[in-house]
């Protein structure tokens, strides 16, 4: 069974930061990476407190009566979502936001066609959506109720609450950053494309403002696209391709994903490719995959808890008969390590 000095081990903080964060104690100063990473160890480690507490929403004799019981569902599957930690994360920042206003929280599973069903017998008040579905999944969740918010997509925003970071001023935060150490040329590494917000294939926000950012500037250049999955496997796949192929490499990278940054980080080290002082990196996320990397990766921040908060009121909103939709763009921020030097 795991014990807090497994879960301390992993996470590489003490046993009494583990001890006060999955107790919930709000005087503790540490960052939402750190808590989220505690809790995600926990998880996988499958410690009982974190089973207890977050695997089915509070215990009965834990819920007053008045306690609501909201659903919540993921884009991912498990084990998407372990190749790509950022959505698990923001699921246990909202679990703990739920916690903490006695909530109930519940997962809704897919059946075998995908759709979406209840698991607990009780009526939902609520549901929050995190990441993108598509119209046929979005109505499996209007037949438990209307009271749905989505998180980090906006399928609708004539119809639903939705919480969304900008891209946009997250791609201009992270290429100034550069241009502003003298780097001129700037790959991105990523997927040119995903998922919209109803899960229809498109062009990509991030190298879409990436793209739109450097050809305004004249900087724009085709060969310094790489385009892969947003997971280790193939970001260390295609990074290695480009290696073996190109004689010329680009100064600076931004990194569309911070899934993506293992991968690449492998392939650079294979290649004897250092960073920062042969490749300057910027990820997108600020997970505990950028933050715990060797060296530390300078990344763009969406707040977690910030984009949770705004839910749960959007949630508030709806439950007292607000018929007005809103969609809240979140400002993202960027955080600086030891990944990226001037030229």
């Amino acid at each position: 069974m795991a014990t807090l000095k497994d879960i301390a081990a992993q996470a590489n903080v003490s046993l009494a930061t583990v001890s006060r964060v999955l107790n919930h104690d709000d005087t503790i100063s540490v960052s939402d990476n750190t808590r989220s990473n505690i809790f995600r160890i926990a998880d996988e480690l499958g410690y009982k407190t974190v089973v207890q507490r977050y695997g089915t929403g509070l215990a009965e004799k834990d819920t007053p009566k008045e306690a609501l019981h909201m659903g919540v569902v993921q884009m991912f599957e498990h084990q998407e979502l372990l190749d790509d930690i950022y959505y698990m994360m923001m699921k246990y920042v909202l679990e703990e936001e739920c916690f903490k206003r006695q909530s109930v929280l519940s997962p809704l599973l897919r059946n075998a066609k995908g759709m979406f069903e209840k698991t607990a017998g009780e009526e939902l008040d609520g549901i929050y959506a995190i990441g993108r579905f598509t119209e046929e999944e979005i109505q499996s969740l209007r037949q438990y109720t209307e009271n749905i918010v989505f998180i980090d997509s906006s399928p609708d925003e004539l119809k639903y609450y939705s919480i969304v970071p900008n891209y946009h001023q997250a791609l201009r935060l992270a290429l100034q950053y550069l241009l502003g150490k003298g780097h001129r040329e700037i790959a991105y590494i990523g997927g040119t494309h995903s998922f919209g917000d109803t899960k229809q294939m498109q062009m990509d926000d991030r190298y879409y403002y990436y793209r739109t950012h450097l050809i305004n500037r004249n900087l724009f250049c085709e060969d310094f696209v790489i385009n892969c999955l947003m997971n280790p496997k193939d970001g260390y796949d295609k990074m290695k391709l480009y290696l073996d192929r190109q004689s010329h490499l680009p100064t600076a990278a931004f990194i569309a994903s911070d899934a993506v940054a293992p991968g690449v980080l492998k392939a650079l080290q294979e290649h004897q490719v250092r960073v920062p002082e042969d490749m300057s990196i910027v990820t997108f996320n600020n997970t505990s995959l950028s933050e715990f990397a060797t060296p530390p990766l300078t990344s763009i921040a969406v707040p977690m808890r910030e984009s949770v908060r705004e839910a749960i009121l959007c949630m508030e909103r709806q439950r007292k008969g607000s018929t007005m939709p809103v969609k809240i763009v979140i400002p993202c921020n960027l955080v600086q390590r030891e990944s990226v030097a001037a030229i």
